[in-house]
């Protein structure tokens, strides 16, 4: 097949129409740069002594621009972007007007964002937020499960989106016509093979076949390749909690090789010359065994895509781009074999010809935007601690936990249900709960937004608490008087210290103070004050005992019922007084029995229907016998 060349000629499509004579004559250079996990960037620069481009172009910020270079009489695009910058610059070699740019992905850098997914998986969120920032959607692949519940805390669409294809080894881009693209990476094993010796070379030299097969001394005009085997391991471990089963997750991965690289050398083989390591990576919380194995898998695929990488300057070819499979062939060994490329640089200029120069790199961020930009990566994690509202106390599992807004953060993101710190145990300890628009601290696991922990509540110039009877502390003395549990209606335990005074102990009260139970330190007592009634139940036998005296006593009346027998036995004396007649009923017979003798000094009237007294001796009146009976 023949091979398929390119010159250093560009065709310019601005705001829609094509660069014309004389404004075309007057383009002296360009740049079109890629980096994986980066948007595609452009530059365009003119001679302009009459600073009249811009105006003859129509161009302002944010018009449409199709950069390709002519091969064949046919421009195949390189990249479809808009407008974003407008420079001039003049000096003694003359005046030009710059015009940069980048694809449609920057739009998904221009907002910072706060937000929640659940149960989606990382394609459908990639998807919603590109349509979001109005890039249109391309090609894209399903991943494999789906999150449970993940939070964009407060980083751009790309940055999330980016993460989102490094967690399920995916690649996101924005193609030559400007669509955006969430798909598998390709493997370097689809490059073509090496080409036989007198072959034709080129793009597509290789029979048909997708990829492109680069020969030292011919495309390639400048190669500079290195193998380390620095940071290699051989193997990775990433680690997480599975808050629901109670168990560490783990997941190892065999750092053997990378899909991005298939050369005369492995990661494995560089890497067992000097022993076995392995790398272990907790710096993320990781609640399931599925984000735990690709968090492993792609931790693996990092640190092998470092142990080669290659810079080569070839002839132009726009189908050098990030994600193309490439084979680089008379270059030497170990170098010779199969790249995915991760960086490309398409530049055109007066008297040169066009040249791209290609980086292997694997995620190492080597374009121009993502030297400048600091990597694109997320912004810093979260603080450490934060104040929260409550939002929502209705566990499904009636664990304590609750939902949680950040006012400082967003107006509507609201968490996922999170766990408050309690006195914990196995069937014990306790729950004691923040209510609704409480302000709350929390802290967060390791910095991620969607991994927080209510640890304690907080008052501010609103909620207050109340203010009791006792002061909390002695301004005096400076010690603490009173610590004190309440809910919101102030029934409360309070722990009672004061130094001077009465209030020493443990007092247990009803926020409407009617029901008050003391644990008297002072006194050693214990008072029960109550404004109803007070019951003391037991559904067995109930004993009060007391050490010394026992008293009982009632404004009203005083009852002592019995369903049973009633026994009332007294060491010595039993005394019976009362103010008023004293009335004694029985069903049955009554009985009074004396050790000695039996007297009543109040007169008594007995009336009598029939009486029926046996006596064994001597019955008196006034000392005098009145009846003598024989015993019968």
């Amino acid at each position: 097949m023949a091979d398929i060349g390119f010159s250093n000629i560009l065709t310019v499509n601005i705001a829609g129409s094509p660069l014309k004579s004389p404004e075309d004559k007057k383009l002296v250079g360009g740049w079109v740069d890629f980096g994986a996990g980066v948007p595609g960037a452009f530059q365009l620069t003119f001679r302009d002594s009459k600073k009249d481009v811009l105006a003859k172009l129509g161009v302002e910020i944010g018009v449409p621009v199709i950069i390709a270079p002519l091969s064949d009489g046919q421009g195949t695009p390189l990249i479809t972007a808009e407008v974003t910058a407008l420079e001039t610059d003049y000096d003694a070699t003359g005046t030009f007007t710059v015009i940069r740019g980048y694809d449609r992905g920057h739009r998904m850098l221009r907002q910072r964002r706060v937000a929640a997914y659940k149960n989606k998986t990382a394609t459908e969120i990639a998807v919603e937020l590109a349509r979001k920032s109005g890039v249109p959607i391309g090609e894209t692949q399903t991943t494999k499960g789906h999150y449970e519940f993940i939070s964009q805390a407060n980083v751009t669409d790309w940055d999330f989106v980016q993460r989102l294809a490094d967690e399920n080894e995916m690649v996101m881009s924005i193609n030559s016509k400007g669509l955006f693209q969430f798909v598998k990476r390709k493997r370097a094993a689809t490059a073509p093979a090496p080409i036989p010796p007198g072959a034709p070379t080129g793009p597509r030299a290789s029979g048909g076949k997708s990829g492109i097969v680069l020969k030292g001394g011919e495309e390639i005009t400048r190669c500079r390749a290195a193998v380390t085997s620095a940071d290699q391991v051989a193997e990775v471990a990433v680690r997480g909690w599975n808050v629901t089963t109670k168990q560490s997750l783990i997941n190892k991965v065999p750092a053997n090789d990378n899909p991005g690289l298939e050369i005369g050398t492995t990661p494995a083989a560089v890497s067992k010359k000097f022993g076995k390591a392995e790398l272990v990576e907790t710096d993320t919380p990781y609640d399931t065994l599925d984000e735990v194995r690709l968090a492993a898998e792609s931790l693996a695929d990092d640190v092998t895509a470092s142990f080669a990488e290659v810079e080569v300057t070839a002839h132009g070819n726009t189908e050098l781009r990030p994600g193309v499979a490439v084979t680089l062939q008379d270059v030497g060994k170990p170098f010779e074999g199969k790249y995915t490329v991760t960086a490309a640089r398409h530049t055109f200029g007066d008297q040169e010809h066009y040249q791209t120069f290609m980086n292997v790199s694997g995620r190492q961020w080597r374009s121009l935007y993502g030297l400048t930009s600091g990597g694109g990566g997320s912004s810093a994690r979260l603080p450490s601690v934060a104040n929260a509202l409550v939002t929502d106390i209705k566990d499904p599992k009636e664990q304590g936990r609750v939902k949680l807004k950040f006012p400082w953060l967003d107006d509507m993101y609201v968490s996922d249900w999170t766990r408050t710190v309690q006195f914990g145990g196995v069937k014990g300890g306790g729950i004691i709960s923040p209510d609704v628009d409480d302000e709350v601290l929390v802290a967060f696991d390791r910095g991620a937004l969607d991994h927080p922990y209510v640890i304690g509540g907080l008052y501010n110039g609103v909620d207050k608490p109340d203010p009791g009877d006792v002061p909390v502390y002695d301004a005096t003395r400076g010690k603490v008087t009173r610590r004190t549990l309440s809910d919101r209606s102030k029934n409360r335990l309070d722990l009672l210290d004061q130094s001077v005074g009465l209030q020493r102990g443990v007092r247990l009260a009803t926020g409407d103070d009617r029901l008050t139970i003391k644990l008297d330190r002072t006194k050693t007592e214990i008072v029960i004050d109550s404004k109803g009634k007070v019951s003391i139940r037991g559904s067995g036998a109930v004993a009060i005992n007391a050490g010394g005296n026992l008293s009982l006593n009632a404004v009203g009346s005083l009852t002592i019922r019995s369903g049973g027998p009633m026994n009332i036995n007294a060491a010595s004396m039993l005394s019976v007084k009362t103010g008023g007649a004293l009335g004694m009923t029985a069903g049955a017979a009554m009985s009074f029995t004396a050790g000695v003798s039996l007297q009543m000094t109040a007169a008594i009237n007995i009336g009598l229907q029939a009486a029926t007294i046996k006596s064994t001796g001597l019955l008196t009146s006034n000392l005098k016998p009145v009846l003598t009976i024989g015993g019968i």
